[in-house]
């Protein structure tokens, strides 16, 4: 399985395990608001705001209502990264019609130096204890080749059923060091979750990726 499934994901979404004993606040779970069926309909309104999602995770991805750009958490900030590369912080009041977050703590750590898309994914294959649970991921390293960022196939499929959907930019970025921020999903969550990329390539230099397993979802409407 490639690395397609675990870089920078404003759009990727995960399936409802809705057990009677779940609940936003535990370790293993991923709370999602929303679907990606919900977005391909039309529906970016939203009545769930960025201070609400903060409760329930300090790490994740999503977008924001009007789909006016991607959201990016991290360390328990929600960044808007806007159309023309412009990244602010969010405010409280902000909406979201889909994100999914979790109290990011890493189960597993892995090394690598000098590696590509391809060959971080393989390595992830060999040491994730199964294709059928969900992933939080984060790496911080510098990318020692050009990087490109935003995948514009991604919200293309969106744009298909949504008039006036604009695809996204693509961004080059080289040398430069950043944190990749990513929620990976096994494939029966086709959906309720899109696996896409917004980096579409790039090489590392020396990076730890961190690893969470989340064997629970928490979806809610908005």
């Amino acid at each position: 399985m490639s690395f397609n499934r675990l870089l920078w994901l404003p759009l990727v979404l995960c399936t409802a395990l809705l057990a009677a004993e779940s609940g936003p606040g535990r370790k293993d779970v991923l709370f999602q608001v929303s679907t990606l069926d919900a977005l391909s309909l039309g529906i970016y309104d939203s009545s769930f705001s960025i201070g609400q999602l903060r409760q329930h995770g300090d790490f994740g991805v999503g977008t924001y209502e009007g789909l006016d750009g991607e959201m990016v958490a991290l360390d328990g900030h929600f960044y808007h990264v806007r159309s023309d590369g412009t990244v602010s912080e969010s405010g409280e009041d902000e909406k979201t019609p889909f994100a999914v977050v979790t109290k990011f703590k890493p189960d597993v750590q892995v090394s690598v130096n000098q590696a590509s898309m391809t060959q971080i994914g393989d390595l992830l294959d060999a040491v994730l204890p199964s294709k059928n649970l969900f992933y939080a991921f984060k790496s911080t390293r510098c990318l020692r080749q050009p990087a490109q960022a935003s995948d514009p196939e991604t919200v293309s499929a969106l744009s298909d059923n949504s008039p006036g959907v604009a695809l996204q930019s693509v961004f080059t970025y080289g040398n430069v060091l950043r944190t990749a921020v990513g929620i990976r999903c096994p494939a029966f969550v086709k959906g309720i979750n899109q696996v896409g990329e917004h980096a579409l390539r790039f090489t590392t230099g020396q990076v730890t990726v961190e690893i969470q397993v989340l064997r629970q979802n928490f979806l809610v409407a908005t």
